[in-house]
């Protein structure tokens, strides 16, 4: 494969997500109704039947970054518990 083309088939970055084909599981967009086809995961039913809120690529890009971490926010370790740096086991 020649430079070019190399460009070409791979987002920037080098790394390229893949795709599931859920179009048989006539999912929509929470947020604009739009059919989604596919997704970078393979949804889960829930008990309910249904596999939650699920965004297509374009609503999806809109939406806030999710927060990571523990404690609600505070950073790693911010939110107390059951380790304590003393404990020897």
């Amino acid at each position: 494969m020649d430079q070019d083309n190399q460009s070409q088939s791979r987002p920037q970055g080098g790394f390229q997500r893949q795709m599931y084909d859920v179009s048989a599981l006539n999912l929509t967009c929470a947020n604009c109704g739009t059919a989604i086809t596919e997704l970078p995961f393979q949804p889960t039913q829930r008990e309910d039947g249904t596999y939650g809120k699920l965004y297509c690529k374009e609503c999806n890009a809109k939406r806030p970054p999710r927060r990571t971490g523990f404690g609600g926010g505070r950073g790693f370790g911010g939110g107390g518990g059951g380790y304590q740096r003393n404990n020897r086991y």
